[in-house]
């Protein structure tokens, strides 16, 4: 007998999102990890009603974020890594973020589908700078930035890379926590001007001003620089209109022994396996910015000259598993 509870069960997810944005907003897990663990004194705090608070945090326990012990709640060991604001580990408002955003491209969905509407081009410069102000430096530093150097530290060239290309920076973050971790690297970080007046008062708090600079403009349109013997890029391709004409943009930038590492979410639509990665990207698509197809990229890389291609993928990105490919000149 068929049973339809995958499908109710869905409904419930709304629910679980619903209650970690409350406990986001009103700093519960901080509360609790500096000592007000008891339902009367954290109502009190949060002013909610005991029963209610107490709600709150069984859904919270039921989620893996909290512990009861003896009436008393404690925050699990993955709450304390990326849930206690003001930490440098805090990835609250990436999961924020993202909410707002899955709820605006819910609206976004019903319009497109609905209704014979064409959206604006959604590449826009203030909106990538606003991102990179919070979110993006977040889950940027704690979540992308730890797998760039993981790989990059890897590759047998690092010692010897002496000029490298963030493209596509946003907030800056990869770029600087790759540089701060190679003393002899000068670095560049491409953006849109808006994005990389951001991204230069992260150099400062890094402290790197004497090894990394920006470059501003749009990747399609302007000049990206020369002679870099490292590119990375993560999420970029999707929203441009000739792939291929970027991509040699890329390859003629680099050094004659360069590599280019990118990272980007690649999706097969009759793997059932990409099916989080279809749905999360589904409003993007209805906008005409067409999803990466499996070995699309590879195929380009190939086309415009790398002599060796070495691909793989990641399941450690956010949300969604990431297609790497490093590419040698």
């Amino acid at each position: 007998m068929k049973n339809i509870n995958k499908y109710l069960n869905m409904l419930l997810i709304q629910q679980k999102t619903e209650i970690l944005e409350i406990a986001l907003n009103l700093k519960i897990f901080k509360l609790i990890q500096e000592g007000v663990n008891r339902v009367f004194d954290i109502s009190l705090k949060i002013k909610i009603d005991d029963s209610k608070t107490k709600i709150l945090l069984d859904s919270l326990v039921f989620m893996e974020l909290l512990e009861v012990k003896q009436d008393k709640y404690y925050v699990t060991q993955f709450a304390k890594e990326f849930f206690i604001c003001e930490t440098s580990s805090y990835c609250g408002d990436v999961f924020l973020h993202r909410k707002q955003m899955i709820e605006n491209g819910k609206k976004m969905i019903k319009s497109l589908l609905e209704e014979d509407i064409k959206l604006k081009d959604n590449k826009t410069a203030k909106l990538w700078a606003d991102a990179s102000k919070k979110f993006l430096k977040q889950e940027q530093r704690n979540l992308i930035a730890p797998i760039a150097f993981d790989i990059i530290k890897n590759l047998k060239e690092f010692n010897f890379i002496n000029k490298m290309l963030d493209l596509g920076c946003a907030s800056g973050i990869v770029g600087l926590e790759i540089t701060k971790n190679h003393p002899t690297l000068k670095t560049t970080l491409f953006d849109y001007k808006e994005v990389t007046d951001i991204a230069k008062e992260h150099i400062k708090e890094y402290k790197l001003e004497k090894q990394v600079t920006v470059l501003s403009g749009d990747i399609e349109k302007d000049e990206i620089g020369t002679n870099y013997d490292l590119i990375w890029c993560s999420n970029i391709f999707y929203f441009f209109k000739n792939k291929k004409e970027v991509i040699e943009k890329i390859y003629n930038s680099l050094s004659p022994n360069g590599i280019l590492v990118s990272c980007h979410v690649e999706i097969d639509t009759k793997n059932n396996l990409d099916e989080n990665s279809f749905f999360y990207f589904l409003s993007l698509n209805l906008q005409g910015k067409n999803i990466l197809k499996p070995m699309e990229l590879s195929k380009i890389f190939e086309e415009v000259g790398f002599s060796t291609i070495n691909s793989y993928t990641t399941y450690k990105t956010p949300m969604t598993p990431s297609q790497i490919h490093i590419c040698k000149k």
